[in-house]
C-alpha cells in the first residue's frame, strides 16, 4: 500500500485543483424551459459554459463552449433538439453512425485542412501531399484581402468565386517542383483542371451528410462547363524513342547503366515497377519476370495487377550480373552497392519479409496509415539495403540521353510508351497488350480467349533484333573493358 499512496495522493490533488461549478447565465437566464417541460440549467466551470438537465428520465450534461456567443448558439440548438425529440446525449452521440447535422461555419482554409487530414488517413501520404500542392493556389486566391471579405466562409463560395479563381489560375506562376529559385512559368491547362477538380472533390466531401461542413442545399459552382476538359494526346504524335534513338542510348551506356536501364528499353515496364523488382522474381528457367503484389499487399503495381513478363535470351547475361550471388534483395541497386556487391545479407524472401516487418516496428506509430504508406515504406526499406529509387533511375536515364546527343528530349517513362508502340506495331493482340503492360484484363473476351504472353513477346522480340543485338555487343564491350566493375 505504501507504494500506491503517492500516486493516489497526486490524483486527489488534481481533482481538488479543478475549479468548482458555479451558477451562470446565458441570454440573461440561468434556467431555460422547453415546451416539453425540460429545464436546462446553465453552469460554469472556469471559462467553460456547461448545460445540465434531465431528458426522458435521465440526467444529461453537455459542454457548450468557452465563448459566450458560441455557448449561446449551442444552447439554442440544444433546446430545439430537446423540443423536437432529437436530442442525443454526448456519451451516446459518439456511438451513432452519423454525426450531428450541425453545419460548420468554416473558412475555406479550415475546410481544406480537415479534408487533407482525412485524406492523409485514408489515401496515404503521397496522395495527401499531391492534393495539398494543388490546393495551395486556391488559398492564395481566397486569402487576398478583397476576396477574404467577399467569401469569408466556405459556404459563401458561389459561381463568381469559381470564375474568379479560374481567371486567377491562368495568371498564376509556379516553378518546377516548387523550387524557390526555379524559373517561373504559368500553370499549364492540365494543371489548372487538376486544381479545379481537386477543389471540387474537397467541396463534395464537405457537403456529405456524414461530414456536413457545408449545407445540404449548397450547390457546387464548379460545373463541367467551367472546369473544362483536359487536352487529349495527339494519336499521331511521334515516338520519342524509336529503335534508332534506343540504339544510340545503348552505345552511350556504361556497365551499370546497361544493367539497370536495358529492361526499360526492351520491356513495357513502369519505372516504379522496375525498381521494385526482387531477385527472386527473375525466373531464368522460363525467361520471365514476376511482377505484382508482394508481402501480402505491402507492395503492388499501379493497377494492382500481377502478371508475368517474358524477357529475351539476350538479357540473360545482364540480369545474371544484376542478381550476382545474392539469394534475395532488390534486383536493381545503387552504383555503390552494385560495384562493391554490398547489402547482400538477405538470403531468402522469408528473411526479407522478416527484416521488413522488424523495420516497420521501428517507425513512428502514425507513419503507416494506408496501404500506400506501407508500399512507400517498403520501397524505402529496399533503398536501405542497396535498392534504387525511381528518381535515381530517372536521373541516370537523363544523363545517358544527354550523352547520346539526341535532338529531342524524353523521360524514362517515355520508354514505356515507345515499347508499347512497338508491341502494337508487332500486331500483338489487344488482350495480350493489356496483360503485358500491367493493365486490367476484365474484358468479357478474356473469359473466352486466354492471353499468350510468351508467344506475344517472342513475336515482338523478333521485330527489335537490332536493339537486342546492340545490347549484346555493348555488354561484351563494357564487361571486357578495364575497370568495368567499378562505378563510373
Amino acid at each position: 500500500m505504501a507504494t500506491v499512496q503517492p500516486d493516489f495522493q497526486q490524483s486527489t490533488d488534481k481533482v481538488a485543483a479543478r475549479p468548482p461549478m458555479v451558477v451562470a447565465t446565458l441570454s440573461g437566464q440561468h434556467s431555460h424551459k422547453t415546451v416539453l417541460g425540460v429545464d436546462v440549467h446553465i453552469w460554469r466551470r472556469g471559462n467553460t459554459y456547461l448545460a445540465r438537465g434531465s431528458f426522458e428520465g435521465r440526467r444529461f450534461g453537455e459542454t457548450l463552449g468557452n465563448d459566450e456567443l458560441e455557448a449561446s448558439a449551442r444552447l439554442r440548438r440544444l433546446l430545439g433538439e430537446i423540443e423536437s425529440g432529437a436530442y442525443v446525449r454526448p456519451s451516446e452521440a459518439c456511438k451513432r453512425p452519423l454525426s450531428r447535422p450541425t453545419v460548420s461555419r468554416l473558412t475555406l482554409r479550415q475546410l481544406l485542412d480537415a479534408f487533407l487530414a482525412e485524406k492523409r488517413k485514408t489515401r496515404g501520404e503521397n496522395t495527401s501531399a499531391t492534393y495539398k500542392s494543388r490546393l495551395l493556389p486556391v488559398l492564395d486566391f481566397v486569402e487576398l484581402p478583397a476576396n477574404r471579405k467577399q467569401w469569408f466562409l466556405a459556404r459563401d463560395i458561389d459561381r463568381s468565386f469559381a470564375i474568379g479563381l479560374k481567371s486567377f489560375l491562368h495568371k498564376c506562376q509556379t516553378t518546377r517542383n516548387g523550387r524557390t529559385r526555379g524559373k517561373q512559368k504559368l500553370l499549364s491547362t492540365r494543371q489548372i483542371i487538376n486544381i479545379l477538380e481537386c477543389l471540387q472533390t474537397a467541396l463534395a466531401w464537405a457537403r456529405r451528410a456524414d461530414i456536413r461542413h457545408l449545407p445540404a442545399n449548397w450547390l457546387s459552382p464548379f460545373t463541367p462547363d467551367l472546369i473544362g476538359s483536359p487536352p487529349t494526346k495527339d494519336p499521331l504524335r511521334h515516338d520519342l524513342a524509336p529503335i534508332a534513338a534506343r540504339l544510340a542510348l545503348v552505345r552511350s551506356m556504361d556497365r551499370w547503366q546497361l544493367c539497370h536501364l536495358a529492361l526499360s528499353l526492351v520491356l513495357p515496364l513502369r519505372p516504379n515497377e522496375a525498381v521494385g523488382l526482387l531477385v527472386s522474381e527473375v525466373d531464368f528457367e522460363n525467361g520471365s519476370l514476376k511482377i505484382g503484389t508482394r508481402l501480402a499487399g505491402a507492395d503492388f503495381t499501379k493497377a494492382r495487377q500481377s502478371f508475368t513478363l517474358p524477357f529475351p535470351n539476350d538479357l540473360h547475361p545482364v540480369l545474371r550480373t544484376c542478381v550476382g550471388q545474392r539469394g534475395e534483395g532488390p534486383l536493381l541497386r545503387s552504383r555503390r552497392a552494385f560495384a562493391n556487391d554490398e547489402f547482400s545479407s538477405v538470403a531468402s524472401f522469408e528473411v526479407l519479409s522478416w527484416q521488413f516487418e522488424e523495420w516497420l516496428l521501428t517507425l513512428p506509430p502514425d507513419r503507416i496509415q494506408t496501404d500506400q504508406d506501407r508500399k512507400k515504406a517498403f520501397r524505402e526499406f529496399l533503398g536501405r539495403i542497396g535498392g534504387l529509387s525511381t528518381n535515381s533511375l530517372s536521373k541516370e536515364f537523363s544523363k545517358v540521353w544527354a550523352m547520346a546527343d539526341l535532338q529531342t528530349s524524353a523521360t524514362l517513362y517515355a520508354m514505356r510508351h515507345s515499347v508499347t508502340k512497338g508491341l502494337k506495331e508487332a500486331n500483338i493482340p489487344h488482350l495480350d497488350m493489356l496483360y503485358l503492360t500491367g493493365h486490367s484484363t476484365g474484358n468479357i473476351l478474356n473469359v473466352y480467349t486466354p492471353v499468350d504472353p510468351v508467344g506475344a513477346m517472342a513475336k515482338y522480340f523478333s521485330t527489335i533484333r537490332p536493339l537486342l543485338a546492340a545490347i549484346g555487343t555493348r555488354w561484351s564491350e563494357v564487361s571486357q573493358a578495364p575497370g568495368s566493375h567499378e562505378a563510373s
